[in-house]
């Protein structure tokens, strides 16, 4: 028999605070979906609640919650209206958890006939474990958690003065408390296996690349306040993006090319540690008539942004993944990034890639993609016709094995991460 999924809502049900989709919402939204449509009589939904009990939810209520979600995501997100649907639906959800003592996750596992697995994406929860491991303990119940990077324990220089600590005390109770690892990446997956996998920590690890959530080029018009030609970065502002580079650039830029030079969209909130970058943006006449901070954009108006670009810019010095350069390649738009390995791993050989330091190739190479008859940007889309977009399909084909095999450990330490081949990969050509 099947094990019963406890697919952990936690992170989507508190992502509606931020109005638009980021990356680790994005995973979890896609695997409720998946899970509503393919294993609807074998899954339950989890959230832990602000006193941190873990609670079944409606299925009901939560599927209707996911399905809001994502229409309002990919929709207008600047809608009131619908956001405040939105939040009545989380305020229903909330007021369920606290108000029905009956329905919590051990009581639900203490009455299943065969094991359970718990499915935690969103890498929550494991700060303060001592609840997942009495779960545990009871014999029922196993647990898959996706493991995104480890970047605040190997790089604690971009993130705030707690997180290589809060980063380490996570993963070292993943690692032991774990029977599936997931991760988007080989380079996550060799990362977690060689800092935390140790003697009797010995997880299964597979490694399952991330399907896209923008994949659809919008019919309408790209609405673009500021004129083309202009490029795209998009990612919260921090030092790990980045942006610091980027602005120095185009500072340059403006003193080369004057009317001439192009637009930058910066797509994305602010975040910690940036105060050299918000001082650029706030106080530099050269930038003013330039660069254009978005902080709420929905699928489809990301989509056709990204579209009318001549190139997404990712210069970061570290990523778990990467979903802007994936995106951006799935839409048929250029990409200039950083030269790392995890961008080489999903970019293949399309993109242009430059050293994250290097700021006088980064200008020069701006400046060949700016022309409409650029030869070096047409190159780049020419190689692009080679290239396949992942999708969420052969993601699943990867994990849903180990997820269904309660009583087999495909994968032990010291053997190699599991990976689904290239030939597995659903082709999803940009048109």
């Amino acid at each position: 028999m099947p094990p019963r999924i406890y697919l952990d809502l936690s992170r989507l049900i508190y992502a509606i605070f931020t109005r638009t989709p980021v990356g680790v919402p994005r995973v979890e939204l896609a695997y409720a979906e998946y899970f509503i449509a393919n294993f609807p009589d074998r899954t339950t939904f989890v959230v832990v609640d602000a006193i941190r009990r873990f609670h079944i939810v409606d299925f009901k209520r939560g599927a209707a919650f996911v399905a809001a979600i994502s229409d309002y995501w990919r929709g207008n997100v600047a809608s009131n209206r619908r956001y405040l649907s939105l939040i009545l639906r989380h305020v229903r959800i909330h007021a369920e958890l606290l108000f029905r003592s009956g329905n919590s996750l051990s009581r639900a596992t203490r009455g299943d006939v065969a094991p359970g697995i718990y499915v935690i994406t969103s890498q929550l929860h494991m700060e303060r474990p001592a609840p997942i491991e009495r779960l545990k303990n009871d014999g029922k119940l196993r647990l898959a958690y996706f493991v995104h990077d480890i970047l605040p324990a190997v790089l604690p220089e971009y993130f705030p003065r707690d997180a290589k600590e809060r980063c380490v005390r996570r993963m070292q109770a993943a690692a032991r408390l774990s029977d599936i690892i997931i991760a988007g990446s080989r380079a996550t997956a060799t990362a977690f296996q060689n800092a935390f996998v140790q003697g009797r920590w010995n997880p299964a690890i597979v490694v399952a690349p991330l399907g896209l959530g923008i994949t659809t080029i919008p019919s309408g018009p790209v609405q673009v306040s500021l004129s083309s030609p202009y490029f795209v970065m998009i990612g919260t502002i921090e030092p790990r993006k980045n942006h610091l580079l980027i602005l120095n650039v185009w500072r340059t830029l403006h003193a080369v090319l004057a009317e001439n030079a192009p637009r930058l969209i910066l797509v994305g909130s602010r975040g910690w540690e940036n105060e050299n970058v918000i001082d650029m943006l706030e106080r530099s006449p050269a930038l003013a008539t330039l660069v254009e901070e978005r902080g709420r954009e929905s699928d489809d108006a990301m989509a056709a942004l990204v579209r009318g670009a001549r190139a997404v810019l990712v210069p970061s010095f570290a990523e778990g993944y990467g979903l802007p350069l994936a995106e951006a390649l799935a839409l048929g738009t250029p990409v200039l990034c950083s030269d790392i390995a995890v961008f080489r791993e999903v970019g293949g050989e399309v993109p242009e890639f430059i050293d994250p330091l290097d700021g006088p190739n980064w200008r020069q190479t701006i400046i060949d993609y700016v022309p409409v008859a650029s030869r070096r940007r047409q190159a780049q889309i020419d190689r692009l016709r080679d290239w396949r977009a992942p999708s969420w399909q052969p993601h699943f084909a990867a994990v849903v094995p180990f997820l269904n095999a309660p009583d087999e450990r495909h994968e032990r330490a010291g053997s190699p991460v599991r990976q689904s081949s290239a030939d597995d990969v659903a082709v999803a050509k940009p048109q």
